[in-house]
């Protein structure tokens, strides 16, 4: 079985899939395996796909409820020992990224491993250095660490769940809010992934406010009271990041 599965899920994304995908095969580690989900596109996307079929452990083209859906179904093609989701507007800031990451893990049992990402414009300059370690305290408040590229022992989710596919936003803060305190995790404090701005949580903020209050409010430890300020203290920092530029 392969040390990890990456997981790619698509929709109409053939501006960008093809990065995405060479920066993968690109790796000088190679103990992985790739997955690509699509949504049932219909601009080229599936085009890209199939030239790549034979790197692929597995890929399919059909509707689906959404990114959380498509990961599920991913994952239940998965074999790894751990499993990352990247977008296919996002790439592996280097050949070497995997390597650091698995370097970094050596023969240790850890469940999460997190490191940090570039932040860059749709012309793909650029923007910020974003993402830090697990914080189990903070998450709620704060999820601090970037999901592109997080590396999760698959394991997890035979535990604790798969993704909620009703959600469309903040499915990877709710599973990330079911692990528990003694979740075992390693942070590589280098810059392994490419992350393109301008993604639907950033698109749809207020819906992601919302979709983040629900899952808030259902979580024993943030409760309804929590949740209502967690919301407030997201909703009154967006303009003025909007205004200077940053991320929110």
């Amino acid at each position: 079985m392969p040390r990890l599965s990456i997981i790619v899920a698509t929709y109409n994304s053939a501006a960008t899939l093809r990065r995405c995908l060479e920066s993968i095969f690109s790796q000088d580690f190679t103990d992985w395996e790739a997955l690509v989900v699509d949504g049932g596109s219909c601009d080229g996307t599936v085009d890209i796909i199939t030239a790549f079929s034979e790197k692929l452990h597995y890929w399919h083209s059909r509707a689906d409820r959404g990114i959380y859906d498509a990961w599920n179904q991913a994952l239940k093609q998965a074999r790894g020992e751990y499993v990352c989701f990247i977008g296919a507007d996002d790439a592996w800031t280097s050949k070497h990224s995997l390597s650091t990451l698995f370097e970094a893990i050596g023969g240790r049992e850890i469940d999460l491993v997190t490191s940090r990402g570039t932040l860059r414009d749709m012309d793909w300059r650029p923007v910020a250095s974003i993402g830090g370690g697990w914080n189990y305290a903070r998450l709620p408040r704060r999820l601090g660490l970037i999901h592109p590229g997080l590396l999760h022992r698959r394991t997890l989710f035979d535990t604790y769940g798969p993704f909620d596919d009703r959600l469309r936003i903040v499915g990877d803060l709710d599973f990330l809010l079911r692990l528990p305190a003694n979740v075992r995790v390693l942070h590589v404090n280098e810059n392994t992934i490419d992350i393109q701005a301008g993604g639907i949580s950033r698109r749809q903020f207020w819906r992601r406010l919302s979709e983040r209050y629900h899952v808030h409010t259902r979580c024993a430890r943030v409760g309804r009271l929590r949740a209502g300020i967690y919301w407030a203290d997201k909703a009154w920092r967006m303009p003025i990041a909007r205004m200077l530029g940053l991320p929110y």
